[in-house]
């Protein structure tokens, strides 16, 4: 029988237990090759075996009673939800989990990765570092003393409950505006997850902790931003109105390397669907949002560090090229001179 009917005489109500219904797990990693995890998962056996043993003390179970779901079968479920950005029980039926499993694998799988987000997306600090990083742009775009790239991305979300307004971006709709640096192999340096979409992306570079530590550098080298940053001497922008033909090359050479960043956000994006604007907006709620982000951000440069391949798909220009109140400091200005008079 499928069901038992059971009889409760003190009420004469009649109650129904279903048997329990044990689903289908069959594993990915007996199913299929390298080409279709990539496919369905974005990343490779290696990778994933990886991602396996560094989250199984967290996400494993103390025990399988209940028949509860293994560690790996958890974060299959969550990369398949970061990779195409599918509902909730679509990603169930396709794991043979319930939704509300599949709700709370991506929230609390998320968490974990996040909170390992200082383990790879590291600035460059040491002297070493910093000088893979400018040899990268000085040979490949004739930009010297970079660091690296910075620009915002806009990623849509649903409707957060509080400061509904605040997160309705320029292009009209909710939005976390995320700043980015990225290096000249398209890896993540730094990100920032945490200002509404209405937030100009000065005003975030303004409230960061990276710009108070280049700050308080001596000059050990500088950012590439567009003009709606400010012109500091750990961060160079283009001209605003060049004149000769060397400003002009610097404005060139100084896009073509800027163009860097938005390579990077585009193949963050393409990876993992759930923050690209063709999946959709992420429907979960604002915290774990911000978890999400920030762990497609681990995973993407676990990914390009290891060479996995992806479709880039374009999104669309996220530039913001507001200028008002924009600073030109001095001594940015003529770190810059001496940059087109040296190279240009």
């Amino acid at each position: 029988m499928a069901f038992q009917i059971m009889f409760q005489p003190s009420n004469n109500r009649v109650s129904i237990r279903k048997d329990r219904v044990f689903r289908d797990r069959s594993h990915p990693l007996d199913i299929y090759d390298d080409a279709e995890l990539i496919r369905r998962y974005r990343m490779p056996r290696h990778c994933i075996l990886d991602l396996i043993d560094t989250l199984s003390t967290d996400l494993e179970p103390p025990t399988m009673r209940s028949y509860s779901i293994p560690a790996s079968l958890q974060i299959f479920a969550a990369l398949r939800y970061y990779a195409t950005g599918s509902f909730q029980q679509v990603i169930g039926d396709i794991s043979g989990l319930s939704q509300p499993s599949v709700s709370r694998i991506i929230q609390k799988t998320s968490k974990i990765l996040s909170q390992r987000a200082n383990d790879c997306i590291k600035f460059p600090t040491t002297p070493a570092a910093q000088l893979a990083v400018k040899q990268g742009f000085s040979s490949e775009f004739n930009m010297p003393n970079t660091l690296g790239c910075v620009d915002g991305t806009l990623i849509a979300i649903k409707p957060p409950t509080e400061r509904e307004d605040a997160y309705v971006c320029r292009k009209g709709y909710h939005a976390i505006n995320v700043q980015g640096v990225c290096d000249n192999r398209k890896i993540l340096t730094n990100i920032i997850v945490q200002w509404p979409g209405s937030t100009h992306d000065a005003y975030i570079w303004g409230n960061s902790r990276l710009r108070e530590w280049l700050e308080g550098q001596p000059y050990i080298g500088h950012l590439l931003g567009d003009q709606a940053y400010p012109l500091k001497q750990y961060l160079m922008t283009p001209l605003r109105n060049p004149h000769t033909q060397a400003d002009r090359a610097f404005n060139a050479a100084h896009k073509k390397a800027r163009q860097r960043i938005e390579d990077t956000f585009g193949r963050w994006k393409s990876r993992w669907m759930c923050i690209h604007k063709y999946g959709g907006p992420l429907t979960v709620a604002l915290p774990t949002a911000v978890d999400v982000i920030t762990s497609t951000a681990v995973l993407h440069n676990i990914c390009e560090e290891q060479g996995v391949p992806v479709e880039v798909l374009q999104e669309g220009d996220d530039i913001d090229d507001r200028v008002d109140n924009v600073v030109q400091d001095q001594s940015g200005q003529q770190i810059r001179a001496m940059i087109i008079r040296d190279r240009f």
